[in-house]
């Protein structure tokens, strides 16, 4: 939803959600979608004003995890078992969309679940089920492909 290069507003405290996550999101959503949020923030940060001031909180209600509230952060594999049990579905409902390897995607492929990797191409040794795109629009075409029940889990870095 945010990449590295993506300057801090000082107003949040935090990179804002990009306009085109943004529209990529509503349209996940529109396909009927389940959307939640899994982030390592830091103390002071929530991704939920980021989520507001993109128009977005309405798409997530209460499935925004941070790192900071739990206690426990990515690439942890509790905090992805955590996720899933409260949201109450299984691995395979799940597509894991993240922007680190090491802290999004490396651990939801080890818990079996599906994986995007946001990034300019594909790293060397990028495991089996996972997938990469250079663009965040391009989450919407790998979704409509598959049930409208299944569960987007977004990552990002701090």
């Amino acid at each position: 939803m945010t990449s590295r290069s993506d300057p801090v507003d000082r107003r949040l405290g935090m990179r804002p959600v990009t306009a085109a996550a943004a529209a990529t999101l509503r349209a996940a959503a529109a396909t009927g979608v389940r959307i939640s949020l899994l982030s390592n923030t830091s103390p002071g940060q929530d991704r939920r004003r980021a989520l507001h001031t993109a128009g977005l909180a309405d798409l997530f209600g209460d499935r925004v995890f941070q790192s900071r509230e739990l206690g426990i952060g990515k690439p942890d594999a509790a905090i992805y078992e955590h996720v899933l049990s409260i949201l109450d579905v299984g691995r395979d409902q799940v597509l894991c969309c993240g922007n680190n390897l090491a802290n999004d995607v490396y651990p939801a492929v080890l818990l079996g679940i599906r994986a995007v990797l946001l990034a300019t191409g594909p790293p060397s040794g990028l495991p089996a089920r996972v997938t990469v795109i250079t663009d965040i629009t391009g989450l919407v075409r790998l979704l409509t492909g598959t049930s409208p029940t299944h569960t987007v889990t977004t990552g990002e870095t701090r």
